[in-house]
């Protein structure tokens, strides 16, 4: 037994992480050493998602910045091109393989395909732009997340609410039935008629339980969504759409609390947002850090995972370092770092699927969110050529890159790489279907490390690809992403040495992918 396996099986620092701003340089090194094992025999769980983002079909103007100079406005509008300009979407399909975005939250309004009560709509605009999405969702194998944002229709409004766009587009449906069966009937539009197979959960609204939420009642306060939950899954079941349904999609990554859960009959998966979070060691009011999320979604994840269902972070981003209008931070080298660091610690406290808000946004409604700039800021319209958003795009690529969706997740374990404010490394360890390794390392401290990295468990040899982002790469454009380094490990020789530097994350995968290659999506 080595010294790293005798430190293994007496003593193991499982993840956690912290961060103390971005003020020292790049070069700063500890003398001190990490020690990561990866156990590839050692299946802990396999995902019922992947990760991906959040890709909007909705196309008319909400009330928000432009209305009334509020800056919510959710960003879940505008920045498609339109449905029959096919050389656009070329281009946006191009990225979204590149990402190997594979699981994806994809955001409607029912005023989209019903304006009027028991009136259908099939072939407007906004619908043409859903097909797109879903064409392409489900030539790719991807697992789409269909969400109704906002019902958004004076038909179904609460009386008190119809006066003004902003009570319409935030009121609950004001017959229950009535939503319910439109509902279902775009279900079955989508998935009967037009054949989307793609389409593997639904979810009736966006954020409820909140005072800003778009499930509110007369008073503007917010309603229970329960008999929402159980009116559409009746009126899903009398169309024999078995597709289930996803809730509570409660924000801000909120505490489990069973008593608040009455709903677990009606729905077949659990999602919930995180928006708040903060690395360890920082403060902000009403934030959480990373190791108080990685706490609550390890707690939601065995809720759900003991009723054999899975928990899904259906919206992942962070407001902590700025958001509103044209705000850059929302897509920040630290606030994408941050974002990674949350993803990876939440593979490992047992989440199912993500979907990183958002693929594509205009950047001028409530910050610049968008992995992808569709959007002349300028110009207020679509640019001709569509580009990388730096730093979003590039960060969370080296994590949607090389994770296909329905992977195992394996076990590791860290010891060192701490600070004072507590673990400032950590990783995860994922298998694909088809036996790809992807082994995820992410550096939070100021200062880089040395780690020891171990695979245990290996039967035969792999030939592992370097891929990185370090913060000299930070608000480039363009950045190369092709394998830098090759590590061949065996049976024999399991065991490799490696520089984490600071602020970084390091991808280590048995896929070569090169820069012009598409991401893993399904296997």
């Amino acid at each position: 037994m080595t010294k790293f396996s005798r430190q293994y099986s007496t003593k193991v620092v499982w993840l956690s992480l912290a961060c103390v701003g971005f003020a020292l340089p790049l070069a700063a090194q500890t003398t001190e050493k990490v020690h990561i094992r990866m156990d590839v025999d050692h299946v802990v769980r396999t995902m019922q998602g992947g990760i991906g983002a959040s890709w909007h079909a909705i196309e008319t103007p909400i009330w928000g910045r432009e209305a009334d100079g509020d800056p919510w406005a959710g960003g879940v509008w505008g920045a498609n091109p339109p449905a029959d300009d096919d050389a656009a979407w070329q281009q946006l399909y191009r990225h979204a393989a590149w990402l190997g975005l594979d699981w994806c939250r994809v955001e409607i309004e029912q005023r989209m395909y019903e304006p009027a009560r028991g009136q259908f709509e099939w072939d407007n605009s906004e619908m043409r732009i859903l097909y797109r999405i879903l064409d392409w969702a489900e030539k790719n194998q991807v697992d789409i997340f269909l969400q109704q944002q906002f019902s958004d229709v004076e038909w179904n409004a609460y009386p008190a609410l119809r006066s003004n766009r902003k009570g319409i587009l935030t009121s609950a449906p004001y017959s229950l039935e009535d939503f319910a069966e439109g509902f279902a009937a775009l279900a079955d539009h989508l998935v009967r008629v037009k054949g989307y197979h793609c389409i593997q959960w639904l979810c009736i609204t966006n954020e409820p339980g909140m005072h800003f939420s778009d499930w509110q009642g007369p008073d503007g306060k917010p309603l229970p969504l329960t008999p929402g939950l159980k009116a559409t899954r009746a009126a899903l079941d009398r169309k024999s759409i078995s597709v289930p349904i996803s809730g509570p999609d409660w924000t801000d990554l909120p505490e489990l609390d069973p008593a608040q859960i009455d709903f677990d009959a009606y729905i077949g998966a659990y999602d919930i947002h995180s928006y708040m979070s903060m690395f360890d060691g920082e403060k902000y009011k009403d934030a959480y850090t990373l190791s108080q999320a990685e706490e609550r979604i390890s707690k939601w994840a065995a809720w759900a995972h003991a009723r054999h269902k899975p928990l899904f972070l259906s919206e992942v981003g962070t407001q902590t370092y700025g958001w509103g209008y044209s705000d850059p931070n929302p897509g920040s080298y630290k606030s994408s770092l941050k974002d990674a660091s949350l993803v990876v610690r939440a593979i490992r406290a047992g989440v199912d699927g993500v979907s990183h808000w958002s693929f594509i946004n205009r950047g001028d409604q409530d910050g610049q969110w968008q992995l992808v700039d569709t959007w002349d800021l300028a110009r207020n319209r679509l640019l001709p050529t569509f580009t990388p958003h730096p730093n979003s795009y590039f960060m969370i690529g080296l994590l949607t890159r090389f994770l296909a969706k329905h992977s195992e997740v394996l076990a590791n374990a860290v010891e060192g790489g701490s600070d004072s404010n507590g673990q400032q490394v950590f990783a995860a360890a994922l298998r694909s279907p088809r036996g790809q390794h992807t082994f995820v390392f992410v550096n939070d401290a100021e200062v880089g490390w040395q780690a020891d990295i171990h695979l245990g468990g290996l039967s035969t040899g792999m030939n592992l690809y370097r891929y990185r982002m370090t913060p000299e790469k930070k608000d480039k454009a363009e950045v190369i992403l092709g394998p830098e380094k090759e590590q061949k490990v065996s049976r024999q020789q399991p065991d490799f040495t490696e520089e984490l530097p600071a602020k970084s994350i390091t991808v280590y995968s048995t896929y070569h992918f090169q820069q012009g290659d598409p991401g893993a999506i399904a296997e």
